[in-house]
């Protein structure tokens, strides 16, 4: 019969989870006011009221979350994706930090009883995700005019889940998590790195096919300044607009090679395969998506193909690692890249004013599946490599190696032992041994 814990453990966790989550609402809503203040003075001229000022520091901290929020006439629902990601990596440093008490605390660490901990585990989260989005929602519906929709609501939980499972498995691993425990610390090791890796090569990709996008049309971008009234100060305002939206941005520029493309409003999908002609703001990157392509963009999804390939087989330590884990390994890491591309792509869609803008991005329906699907053809075409070529035997190969080894270093050993007489030393010539007949 197992026995509650101590409500001690229970009190003291959940006020260090309370004092985490009120220092990252002290850092999150003075910054949403500052940013809001700095609008109403730029808006000053319409004689806007001081309650503006609390409205839009709330509706940004819910746009940031995943919410949807109505304001001035227009329906904002596309999160300034930088600034999500820093807030992510704010929430998941304090789920970090109150994973690691927890675990100081538990009251039990056996692996015969875990209850106890995942009890006190449960709790300390749970306490964490609610005292965070609790508040948020409220003011964020009562003051910021946020619209809790169920894609909204659906985005705001994965932005807390995926914090929090990131920090569990940053303390802790996978070896307490249920269903997870079977797979080898290693393997999981392996996989997440090479996830790492896939991550930052298609963010890569994305810029360069950004700016092979804005070589081919520079005309259009360029035009697109001429329209304002100052050309200089419109560049720079665009460039930091551009800039806050950038992750969002570059993962639509990687739907856009996979072929799912980007949607425009209700005007149609701009992709590799497909071309649209929809009016878009006077905005770099959008310039880039409507007219035609060259004929040669079609093979636009090679690169992702490619991109997995290379980023399996590059490296020979890396690549050696890859096949020890084999193809249980490989499925671990296109799971995991699948996850983190739909999360992205949910957070890249959405709307912020009239035009292309009122249904914008990538559908998340069709292109995290057809990312991931793409790069892991490359990943499995990487992994025959490997085999094929049998890297995966070069540590047998070593091993036999070094046996070869030690046998001649025992032969030269023996000959130079014969060679140089170590056990029988030779006489030296004039010199008379005693024990030698006169």
């Amino acid at each position: 019969m197992h026995t509650s814990p101590h409500p001690q453990p229970y009190r003291r966790t959940i006020l260090a989870v309370l004092m985490e989550v009120a220092k990252i609402d002290l850092i999150v809503v003075p910054a949403g006011f500052v940013i809001a203040t700095v609008f109403w003075i730029i808006g000053l001229g319409s004689q806007l009221p001081y309650s503006a000022i609390p409205e839009w520091a709330f509706a940004l901290w819910a746009t940031v979350s995943g919410l949807s929020v109505s304001t001035l006439g227009f329906d904002f629902s596309l999160a300034p994706s930088l600034v999500t990601v820093g807030l992510w990596f704010l929430v998941a440093a304090g789920a970090k930090r109150v994973v690691g008490g927890t675990a100081a605390d538990s009251p039990t660490e056996s692996e015969d009883d875990l209850g106890g901990w995942w009890a006190l585990m449960g709790t300390a989260l749970g306490t964490y995700v609610v005292a965070y989005a609790g508040p948020l929602l409220v003011l964020a519906t009562l003051v910021g005019q946020a619209a809790v929709t169920p894609f909204g609501f659906l985005r705001l939980v994965l932005f807390l889940l995926t914090a929090v499972a990131w920090a569990l498995i940053r303390v802790r691993g996978i070896g307490d998590i249920p269903g997870l425990s079977p797979i080898a610390d290693e393997t999981f090791s392996v996989a997440v790195r090479l996830v790492r890796r896939l991550l930052w090569a298609a963010a890569a990709l994305g810029v360069i096919v950004l700016l092979v996008g804005i070589a081919i049309r520079w005309s259009d971008v360029a035009d697109t300044l001429q329209v304002y009234s100052s050309p200089v100060a419109a560049g720079i305002g665009l460039i930091v607009v551009q800039a806050l939206f950038a992750p969002s941005i570059v993962y639509s520029a990687v739907s856009w090679t996979a072929g799912t493309g980007v949607g425009i409003g209700g005007a149609g999908t701009s992709s590799a395969f497909t071309s649209t002609s929809a009016p878009v703001p006077d905005v770099h990157v959008l310039q880039l998506l409507s007219g035609d392509y060259p004929a040669w963009t079609a093979a636009a999804p090679g690169l992702l193909v490619l991109l997995g390939l290379l980023c399996v087989i590059l490296g020979r330590d890396r690549a050696r690692d890859i096949a020890e884990q084999s193809w249980i390994g490989l499925g671990i890491a296109i799971g995991i890249l699948f996850v983190i591309v739909e999360v992205l792509a949910l957070f890249a869609r959405g709307a912020m004013g009239p035009l292309g803008l009122s249904g914008f991005g990538p559908s998340a329906l069709t292109s995290a599946p057809a990312i991931t699907g793409w790069i892991g053809a490359g990943m499995a075409a990487g992994l025959l490599l490997i085999r094929l070529s049998g890297l995966h035997t070069v540590d047998s190969d070593f091993a036999d190696d070094d046996e070869d080894g030690d046998d001649e270093d025992a032969f030269d050993e023996a000959d130079g032992s014969e060679a140089f007489g170590e056990d029988e030393p030779e006489p030296v010539d004039g010199v008379v041994n005693d024990d030698e007949p006169r």
